[in-house]
């Protein structure tokens, strides 16, 4: 076993935040498994070569959004980079230990594959040094250059055996490639061999033009994205082939979670649907995990009835306005769940995929 559930020094007071509170009044261990840190070097050392290639984060907002976006970064940036100001925030939302991974906007898989490779190193070196700062309270999911199967492998390992990292941050799709295309094969044998977690999370929505107004990249097409590569990867039969894969798919699962019942109808119903499959979608979608991001403790609710609460871990968004400011505090509105249910979501699951000692 590599965790306890014992309080820790540094939680913060109950008018502060939630807390995870048992029968016998003791507090649990809170893990924050989605949250993010933004590389500010690797970010304006690409800034040139991403206006080249055209991949400006979010061109396809409306202006409003573009201007609410620009006045956000005021707010998100220190929290971003100032160690301290995570602290207090995690202090203020009742979180233990952050699990830090990097802004999407920094996957950088469009680049050349030696600045891909460049570029994922600086910034697991960076958040390497910032986890040593503190910790007890940080981890690091790391981020690979996934348009070179060979070079994401040696980072893999790398990141594993050599900064001690406790699992990886990776897209919906790589460019345009979708999860289950062949030479990932690799990837994913040794992501199951190494039992490192892999964290999937999107980064827009690859027809962004259909998505321009009202925050519709974000509101809608992070969770499209999310289902389509569950989709893939289902269907396409990673899942059935490395069965040994940790992986945790960001914002719930998106809409794949609320409407499997479609997929499995499809699949017994249509040849095409279950084509060398040889289970039916539910055997696989209960090997996932989700995290808590949906916002609604009743939605919550039916997706921990629906997949057990050992499949869920808590998430924040962390420092994102479309995050969660009191994930404990969402759980605990889910009705009818026992100590033993709250406990595992808010840290317990999280603490063993990620392997945290304490």
């Amino acid at each position: 076993m590599f965790f306890t559930c014992a309080p820790h020094s540094h939680r913060a007071p109950a008018d502060q935040g939630s807390t995870v509170t048992v029968t016998d009044g003791s507090k649990s261990l809170v893990v924050d498994l989605h949250c993010h840190k933004q590389s500010m070097t690797v970010g304006d050392k690409m800034k040139a070569e991403a206006e080249k290639a055209g991949r400006m984060a979010l061109q396809y907002g409306s202006d409003l959004t573009k201007k609410i976006n620009r006045e956000q970064l005021e707010t998100i940036i220190p929290k971003m980079t100032d160690l301290n100001e995570r602290l207090a925030d995690m202090d203020r939302m009742g979180v233990d230990i952050q699990a830090i991974c990097v802004s999407p906007y920094q996957y950088y898989y469009w680049a050349d594959a030696e600045l891909g490779r460049e570029t994922s190193r600086e910034i697991n070196d960076e958040m390497a040094e910032t986890v040593a700062q503190q910790p007890d309270r940080l981890v690091a999911l790391g981020t690979l250059p996934m348009q070179n199967t060979d070079m994401a492998i040696a980072e893999m390992d790398r990141c594993i055996n050599e900064l001690g990292f406790r699992g990886f941050e990776i897209s919906t799709h790589i460019n345009g490639e979708e999860l289950n295309i062949e030479r990932l094969e690799k990837f994913w044998a040794k992501a199951e061999e190494l039992d490192t977690v892999v964290f999937i999370h999107p980064d827009g929505f690859t027809h962004g033009q259909r998505m321009q107004d009202n925050y519709f990249l974000n509101v809608i097409g992070h969770p499209v994205e999310s289902t389509l590569a569950i989709s893939h990867m289902i269907f396409g039969g990673v899942l059935e082939r490395y069965p040994g894969l940790k992986v945790v798919v960001a914002h719930g699962g998106g809409y794949v979670p609320a409407y499997a019942g479609r997929m499995e109808h499809a699949y017994h119903a249509r040849a095409d649907v279950r084509e060398d499959l040889p289970n039916p979608p539910s055997h696989y979608l209960k090997k996932l995990y989700f995290d808590t991001m949906v916002f609604d403790p009743d939605q919550l609710g039916v997706l921990i009835e629906t997949y057990g609460a050992d499949k869920i871990v808590l998430g924040t968004d962390y420092p994102y306005d479309m995050g969660e400011d009191d994930p404990v505090g969402l759980v605990n509105k889910v009705k009818g769940l026992s100590d033993h249910d709250r406990t595992c979501i808010c840290g317990h699951n999280a603490a063993q995929l990620l392997k945290i000692e304490s």
